[in-house]
């Protein structure tokens, strides 16, 4: 395994889970093993449909825009804005939303970040 250094403008965007999202490092495209890393860019409006990682433990952290994170199947409401982390259990559903007026632009790590995401209709 080797070190690896990506810049956000190499990396297209593809839509995961409703949202656009740069995948910047996991086992496909670093040989990561026990992480996955990606930034999302969200427009208004936009954001990550509801969805389970049985294995995974994730951290969202805000580097720009205000939203609101879902969890749980009640979907518990959580505003986040820039300079917010959430840590997200293994097993527990959630997503996120841009409710701002401004581009939302969130970084996700998963970890081991073995399994598929699973999208859940609640």
């Amino acid at each position: 395994m080797s070190v690896e250094i990506l810049r956000l403008g190499e990396v297209e965007a593809k839509e995961i889970l409703g949202g656009p999202i740069k995948v910047m490092f996991n086992p496909e495209t670093a040989g990561t093993r026990h992480i996955r890393f990606s930034v999302g860019y969200f427009l208004p409006g936009q954001g990550l449909n509801m969805h389970i990682h049985p294995e995974s433990e994730e951290v969202y952290y805000v580097v720009e825009g205000r939203g609101t994170v879902y969890v749980g199947e009640e979907r518990r409401k959580m505003e986040v804005n820039k300079d917010t982390a959430v840590y997200i259990p293994p097993g527990t559903i959630h997503g996120i939303r841009n409710t701002g007026s401004e581009e939302l632009v969130v970084t996700f790590s998963v970890a081991p970040g073995r399994e598929r995401s699973q999208e859940v209709h609640v």
